[in-house]
């Protein structure tokens, strides 16, 4: 009886051994939860790529007061292929597009913060580093500035100033040829 009595004895502690080992398991881990813990862990590198692709809409750009330049038959003859470098990424201001913007001037432009007066290139951030702008008028010069945007809107300061000059008459040279780039207007407007 002593022997059947021990095994009892034995049992009933592993027993509530096991049971306590359970309740401690699942109080203890920072007092959290799996629940919790699934909505705070950081997210897997593909699962970033994923979110991000999904999030990578076109951001509308700033707008400006400039005026823009309607299309005519002045404005077809020639093209403006802009190419610029990436913005620096930075993990807390990701950017997912750029904004383009110019103004036609005789002199180099004073450019204020956020260029209120220059006409707006496109309407939707664009994803890429380099589009054609091919509404253009004859004989102008143009000045083109950049601005990077991120995923909820904030924008960069604007990049240094190129200028384009557009020759004078409807000749055109060159060995570019210019549908090998996204258009910079037509493609990147608000619907």
């Amino acid at each position: 009886m002593r022997a059947r009595h021990f095994i009892f004895i034995l049992s009933v502690s592993a027993l509530v051994s096991i049971a306590a080992y359970g309740a401690w398991l699942i109080t203890s881990s920072r007092g959290s939860t799996a629940h919790t813990n699934l909505l705070t862990r950081n997210a897997s590198k593909a699962e970033e790529m994923l979110l991000r692709a999904a999030q990578n809409e076109p951001r509308p750009c700033p707008k400006s007061d400039g005026i823009k330049l309607k299309e005519s038959p002045e404005t077809h003859h020639h093209k403006v292929i802009l190419t610029w470098n990436a913005s620096a990424n930075d993990p807390r201001h990701e950017v997912v597009g750029y904004c383009l913007y110019r103004i036609a001037t005789e002199i180099r432009p004073k450019w204020a913060e956020q260029c209120k007066n220059c006409e707006q290139v496109n309407e939707k951030s664009i994803d890429g580093t380099a589009c054609v702008d091919d509404v253009v008028q004859d004989g102008v010069k143009y000045y083109y500035v950049a601005m990077a945007i991120d995923l909820y809107g904030r924008t960069s300061s604007l990049s240094n100033d190129t200028p384009a000059e557009v020759p004078p008459t409807a000749d055109v040279r060159g060995p570019v040829k210019a549908s090998s780039y996204p258009r910079c207007r037509k493609d990147n407007q608000l619907q």
